[in-house]
């Protein structure tokens, strides 16, 4: 398993404050739940189904970016942007990931903000869904929206930037 550590750039941030790690991660937990929601309304025998296969999707993916992207992590056990080394020095053994599995589970953060903006739109024209369906379009939207430039800015500050699978902040 290749160690990253040794492609480390050198102008970094060595930590970074809890306000920022905690507000992004609420951002995009608030972007999940609402993609959760645009797609509430479709049912299978009364059960949200997709809601709950979406709810158990972040988890999984989450759970595994932390160990094949930030085990091998120059953050691992420190406080990155987004807080995730230290996560994942609290579940996995440093460098125990695969970096390209990371880099196929990065595609997350990719594919899921045109999916769901597309089935908003959908679930909102074929189920006829009321005017709060709309409004957690228009905020699923706007969510993504300000996502990219501050995770950008986040990568832009980080060790592993030109490294990271799922970096915001490559400059080649």
């Amino acid at each position: 398993m290749p160690n990253t550590q040794d492609k480390i750039v050198t102008e970094r941030r060595e930590s970074f404050p809890i306000s920022w790690m905690v507000g992004e991660n609420l951002l995009y937990l608030s972007t999940w739940t609402v993609a959760g929601w645009l797609v509430w309304p479709i049912r299978l025998n009364g059960w949200p189904i997709i809601t709950i296969a979406w709810a158990a999707v972040v988890v999984v993916v989450q759970v595994l970016l932390k160990k094949h992207n930030c085990s091998g992590c120059y953050y691992y056990g420190k406080t990155c942007h987004l807080g995730w080394g230290r996560l994942s020095a609290c579940l996995f053994e440093q460098d125990s990931g695969n970096p390209r599995t990371g880099m196929r589970l990065s595609l997350f953060y990719i594919l899921s903000p045109p999916i769901f903006l597309v089935a908003g739109i959908l679930v909102g024209i074929l189920l006829e869904s009321g005017a709060w369906h709309w409004v957690l379009l228009g905020a699923y939207i706007a969510l993504n929206a300000i996502s990219f430039p501050i995770r950008k800015k986040g990568c832009s500050l980080c060790a592993m930037r030109e490294v990271c699978p799922g970096s915001a902040a490559k400059t080649k």
